[in-house]
């Protein structure tokens, strides 16, 4: 199975889109909590893009995920037209100091590590290309891609990230990234 973690805002929507988009909040048709308007619909056309060249399963990784299950951000996607498959969230991590919330917010890269290992049995070796396949044989996640915005991410998950300009969103060169990762190998991501 391949992954895309997906960020939402900075990735399928962007400073420009919100600049050219027409103003609907006062439309009698838009329906309260129609987040379709959101969304930038060539980014979710390159999404599709992904997904169709891939096949790739979407893990959301996006604060859109907080205070919201899988079915729902289904279907917020499905409205704004995505035709792919969301298969789960990444956890929300909190530092805690003696029980008790620190204030500091783990990165995102580590919620993402965190998924990967307990869901897709997936590790990477730094070492050999030989133990890097016999953990990659045993691994449901084969691959996976990190669409962000933000820079947060683990040293170990730079072959991964592709990162987005929350000025512009999802580009065609981003999608086209994606895809030459998420098609590779492990071994030729990582040793060749």
């Amino acid at each position: 199975m391949k992954i895309i973690f997906l960020d939402i805002d900075g990735v399928l929507n962007s400073r420009d889109w919100y600049m050219r988009r027409e103003d609907r909040s006062k439309d009698p048709g838009l329906k309260e909590r129609d987040f379709s308007y959101e969304f930038d619909p060539e980014a979710i056309d390159l999404l599709n893009y992904i997904e169709d060249k891939t096949h790739a399963k979407v893990v959301v990784s996006s604060t859109w995920r907080l205070g919201r299950r899988v079915e729902d951000l289904q279907k917020i996607l499905d409205d704004a037209g995505f035709y792919g498959e969301i298969i789960d969230k990444t956890p929300s991590m909190h530092c805690r100091i003696d029980g008790q919330p620190a204030g500091y917010r783990i990165p995102r890269g580590c919620e993402i590590d965190w998924w990967l290992s307990k869901n897709g049995e997936f590790q990477r070796i730094n070492w050999s290309k030989k133990k890097q396949q016999e953990y990659l044989d045993k691994a449901i996640v084969k691959n996976y891609v990190i669409l962000d915005d933000d820079s947060d991410m683990l040293y170990n998950q730079r072959e991964h990230f592709v990162r987005t300009s929350n000025l512009y969103g999802l580009t065609k060169e981003n999608a086209d990234r994606c895809i030459e990762i998420l098609n590779k190998s492990l071994i030729e991501l990582y040793y060749e």
